[in-house]
């Protein structure tokens, strides 16, 4: 119990720009009868986030309870009250215990962060920079519910400090996500870059989700930070969105079926539009759950695709030191929570690995390296004969 207490203490001193979240984990720091639910969560899960999501999905549910008032998801930023949430905070949480305790038991926390779109589109415009006007097939793993497979029809904007904003994916979409570009690298003008063509979709996960399914839906809402401001009305017209668009959600394993994944999309963009696509297979903070070994083993299968495929790109946006054969990154790049970095194969062969950047996590900011010719493939092995 000390333990679980003082886990909720830390998130607390680490998060007091979140003043709801902030005041509701010292409150429970400080109570052992709230904190007691965590005790239920399962193994690796009894986590601070896990607490607060189980909470937030009870507000989504019954936004007559009394907490339900401090949440701007349920009532508006603007008519958030001025005060102390814990009281009425407290009065919930015992008064519903049960059905906390048993989500806080059977659920898990699982993300679908559409301001990831920030350094996903940018990575996306410097990974297929070699090969314009070939259109892409976007396959995700770790896709949960598929959200970032559709980043091409959002509205995504990197702000320059005194310069026009760079827009990328669809202007006129009604999810907009912003981030600001720093560093020194830039895409290059003018200030809207369109993404290449997406052909082609398919998402892997071990437990995907349908956002037709209103609980999963709105669970994936609960994990979700409420007093970040704009994040939950984000997630809400991105869903429909993809509602409107879906793309196809395998349930398998990250390395052991993405050969599948592939293929789905694959197959589905050469029926649709003919010639072979390029092949982005994106992963956002989906390897670091990953051992290390199996990190290797699924970029030899990347290399196998590439020979069935020929052009195929990994696209990482993960922790430093988590996608294996990377350059070593500086010193800045190796404290950044967020590498974004390309493994490329072309004619099925693989080209030197390169770090395009860093950026925040929920792409607050993303940080791109000058842009740099692309490396010429290495020579055709030739045969051994006699």
């Amino acid at each position: 119990m000390a333990e679980v207490q003082e886990h909720f203490g830390r998130f607390a001193a680490g998060h007091g720009h979140l003043g709801l979240y902030a005041r509701i984990s010292r409150g429970v720091a400080g109570d052992a009868q709230c904190a007691e639910l965590l005790l239920h969560a399962r193994p690796g899960q009894a986590r601070p986030v896990l607490w607060l999501a189980a909470l937030h999905d009870l507000v989504l549910r019954r936004p007559d309870v009394a907490a339900a008032r401090w949440y701007p998801s349920v009532v508006g930023a603007d008519a958030v009250p001025v005060g102390d949430p814990w009281p009425d905070v407290r009065d919930t949480v015992l008064a519903h215990a049960d059905e906390l305790r048993e989500a806080i038991a059977t659920r898990t926390t699982q993300t679908n962060e559409v301001g990831r779109s920030v350094y996903v589109t940018a990575g996306l415009a410097r990974a297929a920079a070699d090969l314009p006007g070939r259109p892409v097939v976007l396959v995700e793993l770790g896709a949960s519910a598929g959200l970032l497979l559709a980043v091409d029809r959002y509205r995504t904007e990197l702000l320059v400090e005194g310069e026009q904003p760079v827009v990328l994916g669809d202007p006129d979409s009604t999810v907009v996500s912003r981030g600001r570009l720093v560093g020194r690298g830039r895409l290059g003008s003018p200030s809207t870059h369109p993404l290449p063509s997406v052909v082609g979709r398919s998402g892997l996960d071990l437990d995907p989700v349908d956002l037709d399914d209103d609980d999963r839906r709105r669970w994936l809402e609960a994990c979700l930070w409420p007093d970040v401001p704009g994040r939950v009305e984000r997630f809400r017209a991105a869903a429909e969105i993809v509602r409107a668009h879906p793309s196809p959600l395998l349930r398998g394993d990250l390395v052991d079926d993405v050969h599948r994944a592939v293929d789905l999309a694959a197959g589905r963009a050469v029926a649709d539009a003919g010639g072979r696509p390029h092949v982005v297979v994106l992963t956002s903070w989906a390897l670091t759950y990953v051992d290390n070994g199996r990190r290797v083993e699924l970029a030899r299968r990347f290399a196998v695709l590439a020979r069935e495929l020929g052009e195929v790109t990994w696209l990482s946006a993960e922790p430093p030191g988590c996608v294996p054969g990377l350059p070593s990154p500086n010193r800045s790049e190796a404290q950044a929570e967020t590498v974004l970095a390309v493994r490329r194969w072309r004619a099925g062969r693989e080209w030197e690995p390169a770090l395009l950047g860093t950026a925040h996590p929920h792409g607050e900011w993303v940080s791109l390296r000058r842009a740099a010719p692309p490396p010429a493939p290495p020579p055709p092995t030739t045969p051994r004969t006699g």
